[in-house]
């Protein structure tokens, strides 16, 4: 066997350091026929895991470590078991876990440890000291090696125990260029800046002998690598985290005991209830997995305790019984049909995780308990990686090679959203960046080569760790948000390792839900609890079937609003089947699902045995968990059994399900099934199965998405002030739910002085809105203006007063037409538009007002009242959105037959055929496969916006010149296209000025 020079690779997780992709690495090793792979990054070990799975994938032994840098030179460690590992990790996690290296404090924790299970390679560099060296050999015994660079080999290249170990960031000699530009990226430098980056070491046998003899270098690294075992990083052991219950008993004893109080207490202790739970506790301790329910079950009480709300479920977690007596979700399984097989089943190779959503915006109290609870070094986030995508690669590469930023954009101008995770497919659909490519070729080279590489961490949005002995032992960790620690490695490598993710999810729609009740209780003096709340509400099922569903969960979409009315719903049920029905695939069966819901006639069944199973979905497939009962049904499956069959039919693994449809012939036809019956039904199954949705996710989502229509449909203000809250920079929601309140009658108060408030809220029978959302104000003004109007409400009785009062806490010149302009002085009596002209003398005045007596102090202004369209104008300037009138409100008014004219908000069908009066917000034009010229406008009225497409053979026929804000009368005809309603141009009628 021959070694070459893989001793010190680093590999692409040396962020901007290396081009050496781990796959990339095996590859060259396959290609050379080398058996042993070298992995030891400076510091950390972000991809160790994912090399070692890659090297056993590929029948090559790989050595895992890690690197660091000292001032006397590099000590590299490499693990010989899975001892060796957990030292390995702890001197990663050592330093990771640090703001910063600290040589000295490193030193002394290195030499404390125990190196017996560990390989350590001293590199020197030209000024280490012989105490280092002793030091470290003395450390070592025979594990022992001097690594040989090219800096150097004159000193130490006689040593027996020598190993040539110059670092390697790229693996061939041509990707010099690829790595150069890497080093300019990372140091923000022009690539003919980086004139001192020597042509560093890439994997060649030839150089390796100009700086060592190639025979002991061979014989050493055959002695190193002898003692290494093939995997060192998993030991085989789950690493649940015990939970501390208050009895002091065994964790299967407590939840026991915890589940059947909760039955007692629910009055649910029948035998249906009793055999469940039994079942359901018996496969959990079976599979170790006691503590872990009892975790999760200790975080979503102390939620609850602290007032923050929870999710009723998500995924087959609801599907539980015992997850249901824990609190862990709101639904009982039984009463909803929901299968325990589903999420935990003695068959499944793969162990689930649970995962629960808490309001976004307390999220991080959940963190913070679970750090306190378990401690610093047994609960983590887990790490992401930040990949260099097509238009950073060229927007760098462009950079680098000193490109005009002008032509830069233009490049990534053209890669559109279709295309952003290929270059080649971006610059086949685009003759602009063609063109560029032509003119740049080595920055389209350069820049396809880098395009993947990781840049930087990031942290994962939801899911987190427990882990029963210290992180380190199992894991690498760094330091991640608020002190807490993070997983080196991505979510992809730890169940492999024993640790279980866990999804704790921030779902802003609860924050809304749980914002609404506040207001409710604030507005109304009235509480309301989810708990109470009737899932037969029948004014609530009536607000979808009219497809009112902005803002509500879900069913915002069009498309999904279309359903709801069509299946005319009125059940939770129906939402469920809707949201379940309305995704790629299964899409196709919603229009004969609504034709048979909506039919009295019920000859769907395809066997008269399956209808307890398939009749609430009128003979169609819609849930996996009606799979599994099919297959269960026919075929005497269990439903553990049955669990796995639909995943293979759901992953389209070809062999298992041939296995397994032998299998189910053969028992349905012991079940008095004939062959082709048998066969039939198979391919039924199979053909839902690949589609079926998780019936427990789809009911307890379906709940959040009832509990918004009922808050709608019954606190309709107070459900708006929270979406409105939610979107306060986004000038085009924002409109849209104003102009929703307006057509459901409820007034609007624009913003006043005299409402120093960060947020809309409703009061006195009008939704309020707040001073913040004025352009320009800023939040420490607002601060003031908060803070004046707490100590002395007197300072607003006069506009002059007021003034005066804020011209001293920062009331500048743009800050008072900002004011005037949205109507925060309209409380005062004078009209915007004096108030603007007069500006000069009003400043001037309230300069004084403090300084003499305030009777000798007048505001005489001419008495005007303002038009409409001024209104309008300062207003979208000022806010970005209209509050008094929309500008074609007003022209509206003035069109003869206006009551022929829909609004866009009441496009809410396919095929329709209206006409409408709007604005031409955005104009694009491209060439169709005839070569004649489209043309696609974004056109908007007082109520929303919709897109137009005018096809070649209408646009050449308009006798007039389209322009932005233009208004315009024209009929159009709805379609849907990717689920969004859009429509086609029919007529051009006329422009409105």
């Amino acid at each position: 066997m021959i070694y070459t020079s893989l001793v010190n690779v680093k590999s692409c997780y040396n962020f901007l350091n290396s081009t050496i992709k781990p796959q990339d690495y095996i590859d060259f090793l396959k290609l050379n026929n080398l058996k042993v792979g070298f992995y030891s990054d400076k510091n950390t070990m972000y991809g160790a895991a994912e090399f070692e799975k890659l090297a056993n994938l590929n029948n090559i032994k790989p050595v895992i470590g890690v690197s660091l840098d000292f001032q006397f030179g590099s000590i590299i460690f490499y693990a010989k078991n899975n001892e060796g590992y957990k030292m390995v990790s702890y001197v990663s996690s050592f330093v990771s876990n640090k703001d910063s290296f600290n040589e000295e404090e490193v030193k002394s924790e290195i030499f404390r440890q125990n190196l017996e299970n560990v390989i350590v390679i001293y590199v020197p560099n030209l000024i280490a000291e012989e105490t280092i060296f002793n030091q470290i050999a003395n450390l070592t015994k025979n594990n022992f090696y001097i690594g040989i660079t090219k800096q150097n080999f004159d000193k130490y290249n006689k040593l027996d125990n020598a190993i040539f170990a110059d670092s390697i960031h790229y693996l061939l000699e041509e990707e010099y260029l690829e790595y150069k530009v890497l080093i300019s990226i990372k140091d923000a430098r022009l690539i003919n800046e980086i004139d001192d980056l020597e042509k560093a070491f890439y994997l060649n046998v030839e150089q390796i002998k100009m700086y060592i003899d190639i025979d002991k270098h061979i014989k050493n690294m055959e002695m190193l690598v002898s003692q290494v075992e093939d995997e060192v990083i998993n030991n085989n052991q789950i690493h649940f985290l015990k939970y501390p219950n208050s009895k002091e008993v065994p964790s299967d004893n407590y939840i026991e005991s915890v589940c059947y109080e909760k039955l007692e207490f629910e009055k649910l202790n029948n035998e249906e209830y009793k055999t469940r739970l039994n079942y359901e506790l018996e496969v959990i301790k079976k599979m170790g997995f006691s503590d872990y329910f009892l975790i999760v079950g200790d975080m979503v009480q102390f939620a609850k305790s602290k007032g923050i709300l929870v999710g009723p479920g998500r995924g087959s977690a609801a599907g539980s019984l015992v997850s249901y007596l824990l609190g862990i979700t709101a639904l009982d399984p039984i009463q909803w049909g929901l299968l325990f097989e589903r999420f935990l089943n003695i068959d499944r190779v793969t162990l689930p995780d649970i995962d629960i959503d808490f309001q976004d915006n307390r999220r991080d109290e959940i963190l913070e308990y679970l750090f306190d609870k378990y401690g610093k070094n047994h609960f983590a986030t887990i790490t992401t990686f930040q990949t260099i995508g097509i238009k950073n690669a060229l927007r760098d590469c462009g950079r680098v090679f000193d490109i005009a930023i002008e032509e830069v954009n233009q490049m990534t101008k053209f890669v559109s959203d279709k295309n952003v995770l290929d270059l080649d497919k971006a610059i086949k659909d685009s003759k602009t960046l063609q063109k560029y490519k032509e003119k740049y070729p080595q920055i389209f080279e350069v820049a396809s080569k880098i395009i993947g590489l990781p840049r930087q961490t990031g942290t994962h949005a939801a899911g987190v760790v427990f882990c029963d002995v210290d992180l380190w032992d199992v894991v690498p960790t760094k330091i991640g948000i608020s002190g807490i620690l993070q997983t080196q490695y991505s979510m992809n490598y730890l169940e492999n390792i024993g640790l279980i993710k866990t999804d704790i999810l921030g779902l802003r729609n609860l924050s809304i839900i749980d914002e609404v009740i506040k207001y409710i209780k604030i507005s109304r003096k009235s509480s309301i609890s989810l708990d109470d709340i009737s899932l037969k509400d029948p004014k609530t099922f009536e607000l979808l079937r009219s497809g009112e569903t902005s803002g509500i969960f879900q069913l915002e979409s069009t498309g999904m609003t279309d359903v709801l009315i069509k299946m005319n719903t009125n059940s939770v049920e129906d939402i469920a089947v809707t949201s379940s029905l309305f995704r790629p695939g299964p899409q196709e069966n919603i229009p004969e699902y609504i034709k048979r819901k909506n039919s009295k006639a019920k000859k769907y069944a395809i066997d008269e045995n399956l209808k307890d199973i398939l009749d609430s979905t009128y003979g169609i497939i819609v849930y996996q968990e009606q799979v599994m009962e099919v297959l269960k049904k026919i075929a005497n499956f269990s439903l553990g059994k049955a669990d796995i069959v639909r995943r293979a039919m759901g992953k389209k693994d070809a062999k298992l399900m041939d296995q397994f449809k032998i299998e189910f012939i053969e028992n349905a036809q012991k079940n008095n099934y004939t062959q082709s019956k048998a066969e039939e039904l198979w391919h039924y199954i199979e053909r839902f199965a690949e589609y079926g949705f998780n019936k427990s996710h789809a009911i307890a989502y379906s709940l959040i998405s009832y509990w918004m229509a009922y808050l709608k449909t019954h606190y309709m203000p107070e459900f708006y002030c929270s979406l409105l809250n939610g979107v306060l920079r986004n000038e085009a929601r924002t409109s849209k739910y104003l102009s929703e309140l307006k057509k459901y009658g409820f007034k609007i108060n624009g913003p006043s002085i005299k409402n120093p408030n960060s947020i809309y809220y409703f009061s006195n029978n009008m939704v309020n809105i707040p001073l913040n959302v004025v352009k320009g104000i800023g939040p420490e003004f607002l601060k003031t203006i908060k803070q004046i109007y707490k100590e002395d409400k007197q300072a607003f009785e006069s506009i002059l007063g007021t003034i005066s009062k804020l011209m001293g806490k920062s009331l500048s010149e743009s800050r008072y037409t900002a004011l005037v302009s949205v109507g925060a002085f309209d409380c005062f009596g004078y009209s915007r538009k004096v108030l603007l002209e007069y500006k000069e003398e009003v400043l001037n005045l309230a300069n004084i007002y403090d300084k003499v007596h305030y009777d000798k102090i007048e505001l005489d202004l001419p008495t005007e009242k303002d038009k409409p369209e001024d209104l309008a104008r300062y207003e979208k300037e000022y806010l970005g959105f209209y509050v008094s009138a929309h500008p074609l409100s007003i022209l509206r008014q003035k069109i003869v037959g206006n009551e022929n004219l829909y609004h866009i908000s009441n496009l809410t069908q396919p095929d329709q055929v209206v006409d409408i009066f709007v604005s031409i917000e955005n104009i694009t034009t491209k060439t169709d496969k005839n070569g004649g010229k489209m043309c696609f406008l974004t056109v908007g009225d007082e109520t929303g916006e919709i897109d137009v497409t005018i096809f070649s053979s209408v646009y050449e026929k308009l006798k007039i010149d389209l322009s932005i804000a233009q208004n315009i009368i024209i009929k159009i005809k709805t379609q849907l296209f990717n689920n969004k309603l859009n429509a086609l141009l029919v007529e051009f009628k006329k422009v409105i000025s």
